[in-house]
């Protein structure tokens, strides 16, 4: 794509937005950025780009510089269904993310001689599967890059790119809205939960935006998916590909499942399952099972040799804010697990934990129904504490289910759960909601957390 003296409009200023504006200019572009966010929230960022012929537009978005704009960015967490994107798409200006730009430009992701792409989406477990896939490629002594939604920006790993032999993507919704370029040769979806219906139109568009992931794999290319998600099963199924499955329930002819405290896969008829085993294994739960399991299938046609995949099972480092055990005190254990930032999240903290759980829990609410977790907290919840810009609805929702009790923010209900959980209890916090009502993401807020339960 040659953007030299092109007006490239940028459409939030986070990673991805920055990483595009490096490149732009790069490319002798004129760019203009612009973000609802006002300059003092940049802090020392915008010192980055002082003298360089950038437009700024800060704390609001104009809907004249859309129309003008010969290209726009858009960063991730920008909704697709903006007034002003809409307007451009009707007027025919491209719009892109910072990952379209990237596969669009640079030749290495031409199918001939290019690096395999392995991209995964789904509501949760993303992170987890996509580092794990790179550290499986890694240990195998393969040349693999992590990109996307974790990591650094595909645009700012170029260089890297032209010695890669694989590109591990993690994908979201919003990308796959705007990387039509995208091509994978191994599809991942992990699942999919109502999540993100403030940035989509209703939960059926969520769907679909995670659908293009399978519908735009490579021609060779293969899905893995969860089957027992029937939403992502139901969607998968219907799309004509060469295809696996994987099921943490249940054995399948072909696929990838889990048997007497092993892991299973068996990709071809002719050939006998393949068990790994699972007691040395950091990963925990039926959650990392599903996210383990996509891993291997995802490697599977690249990686024949058992002892090396079983290694790199056991020597993977689980990432923090998921299900991480801070400490025990007095024989109740205090689990942080800020990245539960939906109800799908949460759903799988509670199968994975034992009872009686004092849960912490609120946040930003995102807009779904918190009807899918009413039957495990009535069975396992001593009682719910909730705080944040969320809690009064969460509290109304869950009395019914619960004790609940409502906190002015995090540390009052650390100290609440601390004074009602005795030896035996777990508190939980899980918090079904996004971080940002009081916090930058949800790793401060899982450090915020830590760092209480530390003070104890």
């Amino acid at each position: 794509m040659n953007l030299l003296n092109k007006k490239v409009l940028i459409v939030g200023f986070g990673k991805s937005g920055q990483a595009a504006l490096r490149f732009c200019l790069k490319q002798g572009a004129r760019p203009a950025v612009t973000d609802a966010q006002k300059k003092e929230s940049f802090g020392s960022v915008l010192d980055a780009f002082k003298g360089y012929p950038v437009d700024w537009y800060l704390g609001s978005h104009d809907p004249d510089l859309f129309l003008s704009a010969d290209l726009i960015v858009v960063s991730p967490g920008v909704p697709w269904n903006l007034k002003s994107l809409k307007a451009a798409r009707e007027k025919g200006i491209p719009v892109v993310g910072e990952l379209e730009l990237a596969l669009q430009d640079y030749g290495p992701w031409t199918r001939d001689h290019g690096p395999k792409i392995i991209a995964v989406t789904g509501t949760n477990g993303k992170t987890t599967t996509v580092t794990l896939i790179d550290h499986l490629l890694k240990t195998a002594g393969k040349k693999s890059l992590l990109a996307g939604n974790v990591g650094k920006p595909l645009l700012d790993c170029l260089e890297e790119a032209k010695t890669a032999e694989f590109l591990v993507l993690e994908i979201s919704s919003y990308q796959m809205e705007a990387t039509p370029s995208l091509k994978a040769d191994v599809a991942v979806w992990l699942n999919v939960t109502e999540d993100h219906l403030d940035w989509h139109e209703d939960f059926a568009d969520y769907v679909k935006a995670k659908t293009k992931l399978i519908r735009q794999a490579a021609p060779n290319g293969i899905a893995v998916y969860n089957l027992e998600d029937q939403m992502v099963a139901n969607s998968v199924e219907q799309i004509p590909c060469p295809r696996f499955g994987f099921s943490a329930k249940r054995e399948l002819k072909l696929g990838g499942w889990v048997d007497e405290g092993h892991l299973v896969l068996k990709t071809t008829l002719k050939e006998s399952p393949v068990r790994f085993a699972l007691k040395n294994v950091p990963l925990k739960g039926i959650h990392n099972w599903e996210n383990m399991l996509a891993s291997l299938l995802a490697v599977s046609p690249y990686i024949k040799d058992k002892e090396i995949l079983q290694k790199g099972l056991e020597t993977f480092v689980p990432l923090p804010h998921r299900m991480q055990v801070v400490r025990a005190i007095k024989g109740v254990a205090y689990i942080n697990d800020s990245k539960g930032t939906n109800v799908g999240a949460t759903l799988k903290a509670f199968i994975s934990t034992k009872p009686p759980i004092v849960w912490i829990a609120g946040g930003k609410d995102k807009g779904g129904s918190y009807e899918p977790l009413a039957e495990l907290v009535q069975k396992k919840t001593k009682k719910a504490i909730f705080f944040g810009e969320a809690k009064d609805k969460m509290a109304d929702f869950f009395k019914k289910y619960a004790e609940v009790s409502l906190s002015q923010d995090l540390g009052a209900a650390v100290t609440l759960a601390s004074k009602t959980a005795v030896a035996g209890d777990t508190v939980l916090f899980s918090p079904a909601c996004a971080s940002f009502d009081m916090f930058k993401d949800y790793a401060e807020r899982g450090e915020k957390f830590m760092a209480l339960v530390k003070q104890l």
